[in-house]
């Protein structure tokens, strides 16, 4: 059980700063950052739904 901390926490960091940048540019740009903002907090909701839909061990 010796993991480095980037290799237990690296994506879920990952995702929580997609989301805050997803969130950020919906609250704060117009344009093509709403754009930008449907696409960067889709991706958590995929990785979601792709590790609920797996099949189980």
């Amino acid at each position: 059980m010796n993991k480095r901390f980037i290799d237990i926490w690296g994506w879920p960091i990952l995702l929580a700063i997609l989301t805050t940048l997803g969130l950020l540019s919906a609250l704060l740009g117009i344009g093509i950052w709403h754009w930008l903002a449907w696409a960067s907090l889709a991706v958590p909701l995929i990785v979601i739904w792709h590790y609920w839909l797996r099949p189980k061990r």
